[in-house]
């Protein structure tokens, strides 16, 4: 294999020039000195390209003296790695797989030598059979591993085989090896029930591409389930005079047994690992050794297995592979590397081996022993005990901000957090279930050795992945199931179907999930416009119709009025309802992007008299903690919340919180103060303990809740909010307002929705839709997936609440179209001396200029303040300062009505000036002259 991963690698420069960024073409060619240890001020390295005596390239550091510093291709690679020499079978194997000249078993290549022909009367209807080659001679031993030889086989009655034949119908199918494709059978002998010894074979065709026809089973086997190699075992027993083997391996296989007396281990194996070992079974193979060590494969099925068995039968010994064994590298069927012939592969020598047996530790943490007066004492191991409890899943979780243990307990993937006393009285309830003596129970109650709150000696996990999001999926974890939606489909899966993904138990959702039929789709027309179809004749989401009814922008003109909505305030109605489907999504979907973070600002639609009325009870707050049942919320009541000293607002935030909810944003709110958190880190100060950042990644999206409209619309506030409007559907009847009832969501339902009295049914029409809206976003194009809702009654709102109802009623009269103070110069501070003795507000000049500018932005009948036809300015708005009829400076008004404006375009547009730029927002100062 060596040599295979030189010729693919340029005689092993590519190795080197992988590894080596310091070497370049000049080094190549010239041999120039290159900086080999980053610590080195000199270089002192060289290149050498192949010679008669090292047949590839490789590199000398004369900086690390006499004698070294002379590295081949994959010397290089070990040295790089940290490998010892130990490890130069996983390092020539990482390589193969990098460059990709690892052996592979293909269908091509490994095949046997097939022949058909017509059955014989007596094949008709029989079983399999095989004929046996007279020794192992001729056959590819390296199959089962590099340490193999005959003798190794023929302990565990391991044969050649020169043909299987197997009848199908009226032909007769034979297989025969071949140099590529070699055919092995053990055979397998027992006594039957009535005491007569039979035999079977079983066949094994380790080469064949396909694994799942890699046995064949020729004979009967025995009902009750067979141990395979426990007749070497006894013979081993007998030869020793009977005593007992120091250790035996149980393995998941036959090439892991042969692969481990390779290395003078007997071992014997199941049929199947999930099958377990019958307390008989484990007495008999108990007879024969003092230690039985287990060595689980390490995929799914071999570790849920194995921790079984070790919890069954609290005397076996288990030795665990690691993922660092293996090196995260491929067999030659492309799956991960997870059995012990493959730790033989990647670590052959004698030392691996025994390392790894003596790692093996049992779950049985306490030995008896009599002391001298006769009566039975116990010693305890605290290395078992850890074990046995890790075993039942608990740990500690490794958790940098904090110097106290944070102990977990893990079922499956579901994890909880626990405390030190949930241990102890695990323990003491499981040592009571088992019935062991009262003695035994007390020593290890008062042990020292138990965790502690402040203490602890359990494996720390820092491996539990978390995250519920990828850059294609999302998936929720339901009571009954755990669901991934993707853009295409939303799937379930059972718990037992691990994905290596985690979940704290406090974040399943305590309903269960039942897969529903779509309940919308998203079209759009020609012109790009939105059209939401409900489903019908299909069972439908409360909360959809909820969204459906706080998206009726113009229900007063249908309900009240009678009238049929326009095509136009039909397709604002579609727009607003698709915003919040998609944004539903948005708020559910885990996954965190810097061009696709949005803080969700949920306001009225409706139109307020003033800046300091709101309207309310429209549904905002229900339709955030809605989206609470499906992610982990933290919430912060704005109205009874001080911002001046911010430092512990987010107390409680964790990295698996998903939303921070914001309620009730006064009116003058200040937005800037999260702006940094939606595209960025996320600081949680806790109080009395030490400060942490959570990575944007991993980081909670903002929503936030307000009755009043937004007063900034500077670009970093327009890319960093998604708005959603609510209709006034849902409102309540006051003096103040011309409703003709209140109606609130319980009217609308006959019950509150997701509260007590909601059914488990109705739950899950809501989840499944929500879990719908996730895969609607998803399915959007990136960059498109903020679909901004009609925010024409929003910025009609905006700039109502930005004059004030004070302002309009006075400025209703003072500038009427027949008042005389239209199209015309004003003297500013003759309007603001009107304004001030009328009202009695005192207002300064800044304030008026304002006010004025936004009432001539919001009156339909006017057009705009300051026009530029009239100024000369670069656009309308802008502060006009002109000598008056004393030459002296002074500023002026002049209020442009809509009908002028008309009239003007008229007789000549460009004169006019009427391509102005409407609705300048430019600040003006006080001292500004009058």
């Amino acid at each position: 294999m060596l040599q295979r991963v030189y010729d693919a690698t340029h005689s092993g420069l590519d190795i080197i020039t992988d590894l080596l960024t310091a070497v370049d073409d000049a080094v190549i060619n010239n041999k120039k000195a290159f900086r080999f240890r980053p610590d080195e001020h000199t270089p002192s390295a060289h290149l050498y390209p192949p010679d008669q005596k090292r047949p590839y390239w490789h590199v000398k550091d004369f900086g690390m003296g006499e004698g070294s510093g002379l590295f081949s291709p994959i010397d290089l690679y070990l040295w790089d790695r940290g490998y010892g020499q130990d490890k130069f079978r996983m390092a020539l194997e990482e390589l193969a797989e990098r460059y990709g000249v690892q052996e592979v078993l293909t269908s091509s290549t490994n095949k046997p030598d097939i022949e058909q022909r017509s059955a014989l009367p007596d094949e008709m209807g029989a079983m399999p059979r095989i004929k046996l080659s007279e020794s192992l001679a001729g056959f590819d031993l390296s199959c089962w591993g590099a340490n193999v030889k005959a003798e190794h086989l023929e302990t565990y009655g391991w044969k050649g085989v020169s043909e299987v034949a197997i009848t199908y119908g009226d032909k007769v199918t034979v297989r025969k090896p071949t140099p590529t494709y070699p055919i092995f059978a053990q055979q397998c002998d027992y006594v039957d029930g009535q005491g007569q010894p039979q035999i079977f074979y079983k066949v094994y065709e380790p080469r064949n591409p396909d694994k799942a026809h890699r046995f064949l089973i020729v004979g009967k086997k025995p009902q009750q389930g067979y141990i395979y190699g426990l007749q070497a075992v006894r013979q081993r027993f007998q030869e020793q005079g009977e005593e007992k083997l120091p250790v035996l391996l149980l393995v998941s296989g036959g090439s892991d047994a042969v692969c481990a007396l390779s290395y003078g281990y007997l071992a014997v194996w199941l049929d199947s690992e999930t099958k377990g070992l019958s307390d008989f079974d484990y007495n008999v193979l108990m007879k024969y050794t003092k230690w039985l060590v287990n060595i689980p494969d390490i995929d799914t099925t071999g570790i849920k297995a194995g921790q079984r068995l070790a919890l069954t039968h609290l005397g076996i010994h288990t030795a665990w592979l690691s993922q660092g064994d293996m090196g995260g590298l491929h067999d030659n069927r492309g799956r991960r590397c997870k059995d012990l012939r493959d730790y033989c592969r990647l670590n052959p020598s004698k030392k691996a081996m025994d390392t790894l047996v003596n790692r093996a530790v049992k779950a049985k943490f306490w030995t008896m022993h009599e002391n001298k007066q006769g009566q039975k004492d116990y010693t305890l191991s605290l290395t078992s005990l850890n074990y046995f409890l890790e075993l039942n899943g608990f740990y500690t979780l490794k958790d940098e901000s904090r110097k106290e243990p944070v102990y977990i307990r893990i079922e499956g993937i579901i994890v909880q957090r626990i405390t030190a006393k949930t241990i102890t009285a695990f323990l003491k309830s499981w040592m009571e279930q088992q019935g062991l003596p009262k003695a035994l129970q007390d020593k290890v109650l008062r042990s020292r050795d138990l965790p502690t709150n402040n203490v602890s000696t359990l494996r720390e996990r820092d491996d539990l992945d978390f995250s519920r999001a990828t850059a294609t999926t999302q998936r929720f974890y339901f009571r009954n199931c755990w669901v991934e939606v993707s853009a295409e489909k939303i799937v379930t899966h059972r718990y037992s179907e691990s994905d290596g993904h985690y979940v704290w138990q406090d974040s399943i959702i305590e309903h269960d999930y039942r897969p529903t039929p779509d309940m919308f789709t998203v079209t759009t027309d020609e012109e790009g416009r939105y059209s939401v179809d409900i489903a019908e004749n299909v069972a439908l989401s409360n909360l959809l119709r909820f969204l459906a009814n706080s998206s009726r922008l113009f229900w007063r003109k249908q309900d009240e009025g009678g009238q049929d909505l326009t095509d136009d305030e039909v397709a604002e109605e579609n727009l607003s309802l698709t915003s919040k489907l998609a944004n539903y999504g948005y708020l559910l979907y885990g996954h965190k992007s810097e061009s696709e973070a949005w803080a969700t600002i949920c306001m009225d639609s409706t139109i307020a008299e003033n800046v300091d009325e709101c309207n309310g009870r429209s549904g905002k707050s229900f339709y955030v903690n809605a989206a609470a049942t499906m992610a982990k919320t933290f919430k912060i009541d704005a109205g009874t919340t001080s911002f001046r000293d911010p430092r512990f607002i987010f107390d409680g935030v964790t990295e698996d919180t998903s939303l921070v909810f914001i309620d009730e944003c006064p009116r003058k709110f200040n937005y800037n103060f999260i702006y940094g958190m939606v595209s960025g880190d996320f600081r949680v100060e806790e109080k009395n303990r030490h400060s942490f950042v959570i990575p944007f990644a991993q980081s909670p999206k903002f929503v936030l809740a307000t009755n009043f409209t937004l007063s900034r619309h500077d670009p970093s506030t327009e890319g960093r909010i998604w708005p959603l409007p609510f209709s006034d559907f849902y409102h309540v009847k006051t003096p103040q307002n011309d409703y003709r009832e209140s109606r609130s969501i319980r009217d609308d339902f006959g019950k509150n929705l997701m509260g007590t009295e909601y059914d488990e049914r109705e739950w899950q029409l809501d989840l499944a839709f929500m879990t719908q809206c996730v895969r609607f976003y998803l399915s959007l194009k990136p960059g498109e997936r903020r679909i901004m809702p009609p925010l024409n009654r929003i910025e009609r709102r905006e700039q109502m609440a930005a004059v004030g109802k004070d302002f309009r009623q006075w400025a209703d009269d003072y500038f009427a179209e027949d008042s005389g103070h239209l199209d015309c110069e004003l003297k500013a501070e003759m309007v603001l001396a009107d304004f001030n003795q009328e009202t009695k507000f005192n207002w300064p000049p800044k304030k008026m200029t304002q006010h004025l500018n936004a009432y001539c932005q919001f009156a339909d009948h006017l057009q705009c303040l300051n026009p530029v036809s009239i100024t000369h300015k670069q656009k309308d708005g802008e502060r006009w300062i002109k000598r008056d009829e004393n030459n002296q400076q002074k500023a002026f008004y002049y209020v442009l009505s809509a009908k002028a404006a008309v009239e003007a375009s008229k007789a000549d547009p460009v004169q006019a000036g009427l391509d102005f730029e409407t609705g300048s927002n430019e600040e003006w100062h006080d001292g500004d002259p009058f």
